[in-house]
């Protein structure tokens, strides 16, 4: 490469990004046809084409049937030259790895907050970054940016966290502090959005236009994408579903109030009505047993929270006319009780209602303590990748 990747404008421009996309999402096509599905003249494809190719970001592969004149040669990205690092952030869970483009962790490493500030917290995870990156023989110049996925409200734009009870954390400037000391870009978003952006370039949502991501386990929250792109707010709530109360007379919340979404999600509260029901305290894994068994008290707790996962799946999905909703974390991955239950009940609304509206209810493509990783790494593909991105400022 004759510049380092990350301080171009290169593949911050409208017509790169859009060639990159293009070839990300098709794995690889020929100069013909990226002007075709791009719109753009077969000039304009050359030249951004030969300085993608200056660059060693994309490479010319084989060469394709002849239609009569010359064979044409197919282009890809080379997955070599391009690597993301990623942090999630979570109230008992924080990790940092290292990823290629295609969302496969070639590292992970734990992190420990404990009482550290947030200060020395970042300064430990940039040592187990460069470690990782060390370890990998990847040079930082080969790195397009760190994706940080984070429990709490986020200004996006500013790169900071504005407020994340779970962490005990205020008005934290985390890009800053990250890009100061790796020198890279730094692309910050609460943990749901991030996994919405991860269902949408490498999982569940890559064909759907509009999907929501359903945060599930330790919280509720929502990703939602509009049009193939993050929806957000001017006040960053877009998608903090969990205390807004849908069942009347429900389960009581932490907030006050009763029939929030978190108190049937949250598996630390169903995990405590078990106990008081059976005089036993579970773990997950005993949990996901005894519903295996269909042991009785087990499985009237999964099913009271299908019931209220399907009421939101229906009443968002039916909202915002989505194509698909994808249930993450723990509840996720119980196909039968929760996600067919969500999905017939979502078909049986739009269908009393005469609604002519569909959407695919699914479980996350990925396991489940890799989905923020993933979606700190969609965070990243979605910044370089998608036309019209937001300003690269740091």
């Amino acid at each position: 490469m004759s510049r380092p990747i990350n301080t171009t404008r290169l593949i911050r421009t409208y017509n790169a990004s859009t060639v990159l996309q293009t070839l990300y999402r098709q794995g690889s096509c020929s100069r013909t046809q990226l002007a075709k599905w791009t719109g753009m003249s077969p000039a304009t494809i050359t030249r951004i084409v030969a300085e993608l190719m200056e660059q060693g970001i994309i490479l010319e592969g084989q060469a394709g049937k002849s239609t009569g004149g010359r064979k044409p040669i197919y282009l890809h990205i080379d997955h070599t030259k391009l690597y993301i690092a990623s942090l999630k952030l979570l109230r008992d869970d924080c990790r940092a790895a290292l990823l290629d483009l295609k969302g496969k962790i070639l590292q992970k490493r734990e992190l420990h907050l404990d009482t550290q500030t947030p200060e020395e917290f970042f300064t430990e995870a940039v040592g187990v970054l460069r470690e990782m990156f060390a370890q990998a023989g990847i040079g930082t110049q080969n790195i397009i940016g760190v994706g940080v996925a984070v429990s709490g409200i986020c200004d996006a734009q500013e790169g900071k966290v504005i407020k994340s009870v779970n962490l005990g954390w205020e008005e934290v400037p985390v890009a800053d502090i990250l890009s100061r000391q790796l020198e890279l870009p730094v692309f910050i978003e609460n943990d749901a959005n991030a996994c919405a952006l991860a269902e949408l370039w490498l999982g569940t949502a890559q064909d759907a236009a509009n999907s929501l991501y359903l945060k599930t386990e330790e919280g509720a929250g929502a990703g939602i994408i509009s049009n193939k792109a993050l929806l957000s707010s001017s006040r960053f709530m877009s998608g903090e579903i969990g205390h807004v109360p849908l069942i009347p007379h429900g389960h009581p919340c932490r907030c006050g109030q009763r029939g929030c979404l978190e108190p049937y999600v949250y598996f630390g509260d169903v995990q405590a009505r078990y106990a008081v029901r059976t005089g036993q305290r579970i773990d997950r894994d005993q949990f996901v047993a005894l519903v295996q068994a269909k042991e009785p008290q087990a499985l009237e707790l999964v099913e009271e929270t299908a019931s209220v996962l399907a009421l939101a799946c229906s009443h968002w999905g039916i909202l915002l006319d989505l194509d698909v909703i994808t249930i993450g974390g723990f509840w996720g991955t119980f196909k039968e009780v929760v996600i067919d239950r969500c999905q017939r009940y979502y078909e049986t609304t739009a269908k009393q209602s005469g609604i002519p509206c569909h959407a695919t209810i699914t479980g996350s493509s990925f396991a489940n303590e890799d989905a923020d990783l993933l979606g700190a790494a969609g965070l990243v593909i979605d910044r370089w990748f998608a036309p019209l991105s937001v300003p690269f400022h740091r």
